[in-house]
């Protein structure tokens, strides 16, 4: 079998059998109620579809959206549901994970509305001005080809079409220099061992060729995807939502504990409370972050080109000057 293949292969036997494993489910610290209501409170009190919605898209939404490597799709079916996405084309390597996606199109009332592909992004060709919307919902730390996937996102986005990546961006392969785990090290040994993987003497992580082993994708250029977006983008705007600390820590949790039990939840608390200082304090730097990236219009091409920032209070006020100019 080919390489490439065999590696397309066993990342989709991964995602087919982890998208419904409960195990990984408790092991990923934002799936943690604490950790969802903190990025409730720094996204303004919503979630995520509603901010990127409310913030980023018309009140009357959009045409079509494309989701890569959506996975089961959560995502991008509530922005179908809530009609922020009129319809969506939803890319993965995993068959189970789109299957539910589509029930979960159903139960909208909205199947026809979504077309699903199973295949390799890198070799797909996803047109031109074609879309509103494009979403990596954790995903994009899975492409190799950063540079030549975001290239066809450019061209396949209208313009004033935007990109939104909820993406880890910490240490590709989860490669953490020592200078980020050292507290974590300390503050583990120091736990109630009901609290933490009691078969584990120290903290541990998987090593870079473990993370090989169970997905080939994991992580590939994690590192490099707010500088590949920028070479892709002229409008960047960055939301970072912490989790550096937190990811770290929740490998060496007993992840049935912090869900059920009272000390559990405490733990986590101060967990994310220490996370929030140690990046605050620049000790640390965020590994996880809202990205949204907006191919400009011509006339904001136009507006970049003579010196004006397109996201500007000088840009907009002539947008309007000249809407209002038109409309007579």
């Amino acid at each position: 079998m080919d390489p490439d293949k065999d590696a397309l292969s066993r990342t989709a036997e991964f995602w087919d059998r982890e998208h419904f494993s409960p195990e990984m489910q408790r092991a990923e610290w934002q799936n943690h109620p604490l950790a969802r209501e903190r990025m409730v409170r720094l996204l303004g009190g919503r979630v995520r579809e509603r901010w990127f919605a409310e913030t980023y898209l018309p009140a009357n939404g959009v045409e079509r959206g494309l989701g890569i490597g959506v996975g089961a799709g959560a995502t991008e079916m509530e922005l179908l549901g809530s009609g922020a996405i009129r319809h969506f084309d939803l890319w993965d390597v995993s068959s189970a994970g789109l299957a539910a996606a589509r029930e979960h199109a159903a139960r909208y009332g909205a199947a026809d509305r979504v077309i699903t592909n199973v295949g390799d992004i890198h070799s797909a060709n996803l047109g031109e001005n074609r879309y509103d919307v494009i979403t990596f919902i954790a995903s994009l730390h899975h492409i190799d080809n950063l540079d030549g996937v975001l290239a066809q996102c450019h061209r396949a986005l209208k313009p004033g079409g935007v990109l939104w990546a909820a993406e880890y961006i910490g240490p590709d392969r989860f490669d953490y220099p020592p200078e980020h785990t050292s507290l974590a090290h300390d503050l583990f040994m120091g736990l109630d061992p009901d609290l933490k993987k009691s078969w584990e003497p120290v903290l541990r992580f998987p090593t870079r060729q473990e993370v090989i082993d169970a997905d080939p994708t994991e992580s590939v250029h994690s590192a490099d995807i707010p500088a590949a977006i920028r070479r892709n983008f002229d409008q960047v705007q960055v939301t970072p939502t912490y989790g550096s600390f937190a990811f770290i820590m929740f490998w060496g949790l007993n992840h049935d504990a912090i869900y059920a039990r009272p000390e559990g939840e405490r733990l986590v608390r101060a967990i994310l409370a220490i996370d929030e200082a140690l990046i605050d304090a620049g000790k640390l730097p965020h590994y996880f972050s809202h990205i949204v990236a907006t191919k400009l219009t011509r006339r904001q091409s136009l507006a970049k080109r003579c010196g004006i920032d397109p996201a500007g209070g000088l840009y907009q006020a002539l947008h309007q000057m000249l809407k209002i100019v038109g409309s007579r």
